[in-house]
C-alpha cells in the first residue's frame, strides 16, 4: 500500500469513527431529551436505535434549571449527580410508560446513582409510589393489599381486595412534628427495629417509602404523640398489621378533613417523605 492511498485510508477510517461517536451522542441526546419532555415515542425510537439505557445522563445546567421549575427537590438530588441514567430520571419524573420502554431496551433496573440510591428509591420520595412499587422487589400479593391512616380518627385500617381485614387505634406525629398527608408503599419490614434518632425499640416496623420512619407498635397515649411515626398502641394489632402486610402495600395518610366519600373521589395527593420520627 502506498503512503498516499495508506493516508486516505487511514483519514476515512478516522472519519468513519468520529461519525460513529457523533451519531451515538446525537441518539444518546435524543433519549434524554426524550425522557424530559416525556414523550416515549421519542424514548423508544432513540432506544430502537441503540441508544444506551443505561448511559450516565448529561445534566447541563439548563437541564438542571428545568429539574428545578418541575421540583426544588429534583434540582437538590440532581445538582451534584454524576451517574444518573434514564431510568432513574424517568423515575424521578414518575414516567411509567419510559420507565416501561427502557427496562424492555434492557435498563438495569438496580444501578445506583452518586447517592447510593436505585430507580424505585427516586420514584417512592418524588411521589411515585405506584411506580415505584414496579421498580423493586415488591411481593406479587402486594396489589391485593392496601393501608388507609385516618389522621382524624387516629385509626390505621389494612384492607385486601378493597374489603377491611384489621384495624386499630394509633398515635401519629405530634405538633411540630406532624404525620403529613400523602401516598407511600412499604418498601421494608423489620420485626425488631431499633430508632437511630431516639434509641427506642420500634417492634413489627413497616418501613415507609425507603425512608427511616413507618408503621410500628408503640406507646399509644390516646392523641397524636410521636415524632412523626404512626404508633399502633396494641401489640396484637401491630404484629397482624405486620405479617399480613406484603412489601409493596401501597399506604394512605389522610388528613383530618378527609372523608370515606372523597377518598374514593378526589385525586391523589402527592407523597411526603416523613423526615422526623
Amino acid at each position: 500500500m502506498t503512503p498516499a492511498i495508506l493516508l486516505l485510508y487511514l483519514l476515512l477510517n478516522s472519519s468513519c469513527e468520529e461519525a460513529t461517536k457523533v451519531a451515538a451522542t446525537a441518539r444518546q441526546h435524543q433519549l434524554e431529551e426524550a425522557i424530559f419532555a416525556n414523550d416515549a415515542t421519542e424514548c423508544t425510537a432513540a432506544l430502537d436505535e441503540s441508544a444506551n439505557p443505561d448511559g450516565k445522563v448529561d445534566l447541563t445546567p439548563a437541564r438542571l434549571a428545568e429539574l428545578d421549575l418541575h421540583s426544588h427537590r429534583l434540582y437538590h438530588y440532581y445538582a451534584e449527580e454524576t451517574k444518573a441514567t434514564p431510568l432513574i430520571l424517568a423515575a424521578s419524573l414518575g414516567e411509567s410508560e419510559i420507565c416501561s420502554a427502557l427496562l424492555a431496551h434492557g435498563a438495569k433496573l438496580f444501578v445506583k446513582s452518586q447517592w447510593g440510591w436505585v430507580a424505585a428509591q427516586y420514584a417512592a420520595r418524588m411521589e411515585h409510589p405506584e411506580l415505584a412499587r414496579q421498580l423493586m422487589e415488591s411481593d406479587p400479593l402486594s396489589t391485593h393489599f392496601s393501608i388507609v391512616i385516618e389522621l382524624g380518627r387516629q385509626q390505621v385500617v389494612l384492607y385486601k381486595d378493597g374489603s377491611p381485614v384489621i384495624s386499630g387505634k394509633i398515635s401519629t406525629g405530634k405538633p411540630g412534628y406532624d404525620t403529613p398527608p400523602g401516598h407511600y408503599l412499604v418498601t421494608d419490614k423489620v420485626r425488631m427495629q431499633k430508632s437511630t434518632i431516639y434509641k427506642v425499640p420500634m417492634p413489627y416496623f413497616l418501613r415507609l417509602s425507603f425512608s427511616e420512619y413507618g408503621i410500628h407498635q408503640g406507646v399509644n397515649p390516646g392523641r397524636p404523640a410521636s415524632h412523626g411515626c404512626i404508633r399502633i398502641g396494641e401489640e396484637t394489632v401491630a404484629r397482624s398489621v405486620f405479617d399480613q402486610t406484603p412489601i409493596g402495600t401501597l399506604v394512605t395518610i389522610e388528613g383530618q378533613e378527609t372523608t370515606q366519600s372523597t377518598r374514593q373521589n378526589s385525586p391523589r395527593r402527592g407523597l411526603k417523605v416523613i423526615s422526623n420520627q
